[in-house]
Order: C-alpha cells, then sequence, then structure tokens
C-alpha cells in the first residue's frame, strides 16, 4: 500500500517525531511505499531519509494547505495523519484519510467529533489509547487501537548508567524526581509539580534534587526560571542545556537520563497517551502522575502511585481536563521516598518495567499494525460511506411518518442513521450485506419483500450509485413507502470519482449545493 504519513518530522525528538521514526521505518520493512509528511520539523526542500522520500511543510497549518498536493505527487492510496484530529477539520476531503490520534480531555471535545464525523474521506480512525477509542465510540465513532511503542531494548534498566551518571552529577546521595514534558501552556502542570517539590523539599533538607527536562523559557509556556526562584529551589533544581535541547538529545542519553532518578513525576492535566511516561517505566522507574485520561491505563498495575484527588477544568477546547492538589503530590512522593529507604521499591520498579513492555516496539509492532492496514487496505477497495454519516444529511429526515413504520434502505451493516430514523417508529434495516444478524434483513432492493404502502418513510444514503438498475430500486422504494428520500454521489461530488464502484444514474434527479443527487416523493 502506498502511504503518506503526515506527522513531526523523523528527526524531531518530539514523540510525534519519535513515533514517525519508528513506525515509517517499519512501515517500510514490511514493503508499504511509504512517503513521510513532515508538517514539522522540515522546511524547504523534498529530502530522502535513508530510502524514505519525505516533503517539507511551507506553511504554519498541520499540513493542511499541501496534504492533497503531496498525495498525489506520491499517489498515496491513504493519508496518515499522527496529530489532533480537530486541527484537521479544513483537510481537503479528496483524499482516503486514516487519523491516528489522541484524546486528552472527558469527555472528548466536540471538535474532534465534528473533525472525524464531517469528513468523507475518512477511512475510519486509529485511537492511540483504549480512554480515547472508548470515548469517540459513546458519540458513534468505531476506531482501531494502536497504542505508542517505545524502544525497550534501548530504554531499559540500567545499573551502570545509573551509577556512571549520578556520580558525574554529584547525585549519588540524592532523592531524584524528574519530569519530562513540553512547556506549552499549562497542561503539563508544571505549577503543581514545582510546588509540591519545593514543599517535599523542606521535609528531607538536602536529600532531593528535581530534573525538569523542558525548555525553561518556551515562549508557549511559563517561565520556569522564574517561578522556581519564586518557590526557592534554584538550587535542586536542574534543566537541560538549551543548546542541546534545540539541536536534540539522543534517546540512548534519555535512558540514561531516566535511570537516574528515583521517581518520575508527571501531574499532568490529560494525556493523549503520554510517551515519557511509558519510557520511564521501560527504564524501571515508578511514575506518579494522574488518574484521568490515558494515563490510568497506561500505569495501571505499573508499580507506581496515581493522583486521585483531581478537579474538573474547564479548557479551551470546552471540555473537561484535570488539575490536582500540590498536598497529595507531596504525600505520594513521600511514599516513594520512603521506599526507596525501606527496599520496597524494588517491587515497584519491577512492576513498571513489567508494565512498559506492553507498549514494546519490538514485541508488538506486527500484532497492532499488519490487521489495522490490512482492513484499511480492504476498505479503501469497498465501496465508499457504506457506515459513515453525514450529518447535513439528516435535515432531510422528516418530524414524523404515517404509517409510523420506516425503512432504511441500504442501512450499513452498522446502521449509522438508525438512531435518527427510529424516532418515526418501527424502524426497518435492509442491507444486501447482512447475515441475518442485528436485526438487519438481507434482500434485493431491486425486489423489495414488502407490501404496497407498508411504510410512512423511505431513507436511502449512499445505495442507488452502486447498483445495476436504479431506476427499478427507486420505483420499489416508492410502491413501498408513501413518502421518502434518497441521496447519492453524482459525478458533480467531488468524492465520485474516489470510488471505483461509483456508476452514474441515470434517472431525473435535483442536485445538491454538495453535488449529490437527490429523490424525494
Amino acid at each position: 500500500m502506498r502511504i503518506l504519513w503526515s506527522s513531526n518530522s523523523p528527526f524531531c525528538t518530539t514523540g510525534y517525531g519519535q513515533q514517525t521514526a519508528i513506525a515509517c521505518r517499519r512501515l517500510r520493512g514490511m514493503g508499504h511505499d511509504i512517503a513521510i509528511f513532515a508538517y514539522y520539523g522540515l522546511q524547504g526542500a523534498k529530502v530522502d531519509w535513508g530510502d524514505i522520500p519525505m516533503y517539507p511543510n511551507m506553511a504554519n497549518d498541520f499540513g493542511i494547505k499541501f496534504a492533497g498536493t503531496f498525495y498525489k505527487d506520491h499517489k498515496a492510496d491513504i493519508l496518515l495523519t499522527l496529530t489532533d484530529a480537530w486541527v484537521l477539520k479544513d483537510l481537503d476531503r479528496n483524499m482516503n484519510w486514516v487519523p491516528w490520534f489522541p484524546v486528552d480531555h472527558d469527555p472528548v471535545p466536540q471538535r474532534v467529533v465534528a473533525a472525524l464525523k464531517g469528513n468523507p474521506g475518512l477511512v475510519k480512525a486509529i485511537a492511540m489509547s483504549r480512554f480515547g477509542q472508548e470515548q469517540v465510540r459513546n458519540f458513534g465513532i468505531e476506531s482501531y487501537y494502536i497504542p505508542h511503542l517505545i524502544n525497550t531494548d534501548l530504554y531499559a534498566p540500567s545499573e551502570e548508567s545509573r551509577n556512571l551518571n549520578r556520580n558525574h552529577l554529584g547525585w549519588q546521595k540524592k532523592f531524584v524526581i524528574g519530569t519530562v514534558g513540553t512547556n506549552h501552556e499549562h497542561r503539563k502542570n508544571w505549577e503543581v509539580g514545582m510546588q509540591a517539590v519545593a514543599k517535599f523539599s523542606k521535609y528531607h533538607p538536602g536529600e532531593v534534587m528535581y530534573y525538569c527536562h523542558t525548555n525553561a523559557f518556551d515562549e508557549r509556556g511559563i517561565n520556569l526560571q522564574k517561578l522556581r526562584e519564586r518557590l526557592g529551589i534554584v538550587d535542586i533544581t536542574r534543566f537541560p542545556d538549551m543548546s542541546n535541547m534545540i539541536t536534540g538529545i539522543s534517546m540512548e542519553i534519555m535512558a540514561a537520563t531516566y535511570n537516574s532518578m528515583d521517581v518520575f513525576l508527571l501531574p499532568t492535566k490529560g494525556e493523549g497517551f503520554g510517551i515519557p511516561i511509558v519510557e520511564a517505566m521501560a527504564c524501571g522507574i515508578p511514575v506518579i502522575t494522574t488518574a484521568c485520561t490515558a494515563q490510568t491505563e497506561i500505569c495501571e498495575n505499573g508499580g507506581g502511585w496515581m493522583i486521585k484527588d483531581l478537579l474538573p477544568e474547564w479548557s479551551g477546547l470546552e471540555s473537561w481536563q484535570f488539575e490536582c492538589r500540590p498536598d497529595e503530590i507531596v504525600e505520594l512522593l513521600e511514599q516513594a521516598y520512603q521506599a526507596k529507604k525501606s527496599g520496597a521499591i524494588i517491587e515497584r520498579k519491577e512492576l513498571a518495567r513489567k508494565k512498559a513492555l506492553e507498549y514494546s516496539e519490538e514485541l508488538h509492532f506486527d500484532e497492532y499494525w499488519i490487521p489495522v492496514l490490512a482492513d484499511i487496505e480492504k476498505r479503501i477497495k469497498e465501496p465508499k460511506n457504506l457506515e459513515g454519516i453525514q450529518s447535513w444529511r439528516l435535515a432531510f429526515i422528516p418530524p414524523s411518518c404515517v404509517p409510523r413504520k420506516v425503512l432504511d434502505l441500504g442501512s450499513g451493516l452498522t446502521m449509522p442513521y438508525k438512531p435518527a430514523l427510529e424516532t418515526l417508529g418501527e424502524y426497518v434495516a435492509v442491507d444486501n450485506r447482512a447475515s441475518g444478524k442485528d436485526g438487519i434483513i438481507k434482500a434485493d432492493a431491486h425486489d423489495l419483500p414488502f407490501s404496497n404502502g407498508e411504510f410512512g418513510f423511505v431513507w436511502c444514503s449512499e445505495l442507488l450509485e452502486h447498483v445495476k438498475e436504479p431506476y427499478k430500486v427507486v420505483q420499489e422504494a416508492k410502491r413501498v413507502s408513501k413518502h421518502g428520500v434518497i441521496l447519492f454521489s453524482t459525478p458533480q461530488n467531488s468524492n465520485f470519482r474516489l470510488d471505483p464502484d461509483h456508476k452514474i444514474v441515470n434517472t431525473p434527479h435535483a442536485i445538491t449545493a454538495t453535488g449529490d443527487g437527490l429523490i424525494s416523493w
């Protein structure tokens, strides 16, 4: 399959950059013809990353402007995006879109739902957490599940690395707390984390060190240098060298950094996944993090401690993220401190490593990706919109009908329009692919097994352009119902040419603003 992968450049040390590097290298090894559209991390000219071509981005728009151009140039079968779904609401709809997306709110913001439901090119989405998968399912969106994966051979416990690094840094006798995260806005909650460390350090003077792996002066976040000065913890906090942060810090150095810690702290307000959490756990470092969004499933039985006393906080995406109290973090830091003193932390370290292996690139990449890509390849060869819903079409469904019985002709196996149609009365679904399950009648639309006028209303969406004799299907629909609406794609619809199964409908019909055919009676 020809895949255009759109995300951060594999050169970037961001989470998305790391996943791009891991996935694209392995997908190329599986035989897929893959190209990378680096919407972040590459400007200028097209280059090659080994044997994988990379397209640059010339606009600060998550790749929206040029995605269609590079999709055509690569002759791609799918566009696979690794970024937030809601930022891609204006993405070119003339592509087979597979978004690998995060959900870091509870419930999922409506902007995410609207972006996924509003693009007719959507093949099927990929959730990066079970939490995210369940959140979008609540709004009628089915998705695959593929978590982020890491190199657990590289990110692994190493006493040699731990001792060398701690000796070099003068941390041999310190209780080392570490946080790895971006400093953008307030989601990673650096303020609360630093307050907790400041208070905790007063109980153990001279014993605590806090390593903050971030850009302390990022203009998108807060000035962490000023914050630590105000909290009086300059002497016990360390930041990485900013020149190294800009040029990139290798994964080998990051693995050594995690190994230097005693506990990893991330009081985040919400995560779509949480790669640093898993990297720390893979190095055998117990984690303290908030019990919300994706973190709960990632850290469950992982030997760490969960921050549970959370206060919902309304965000700019009009949903909830979660604030926590510094005092609870202090209590959990004390538990970690005492566990180190007593030796009980060894068991927690082993549990952390065991849990992280569930997200091992080496162990699980093929297990997740092979069946998903096989299903995607099958889907893009099938007629489009068989299982989808286009919300604007709901306006054509009447508020009532007589008799109070409605036929959903070509319902699709998931019956997406059922919730809107069953309000009219008794709901009957027909699809020629049905196997008798889920209450769908398997029947031929050219010869329906119903009486004349049996239904008050017939609904037929995305079917007529697929049948052999559309005129006969229309006549059958009119025969069995008092009223009805049939909607279908025509050559005037920009999506018509994407589906090789589409046939031109040679019956008199009106054309909607979207280029769809409309027949009503």
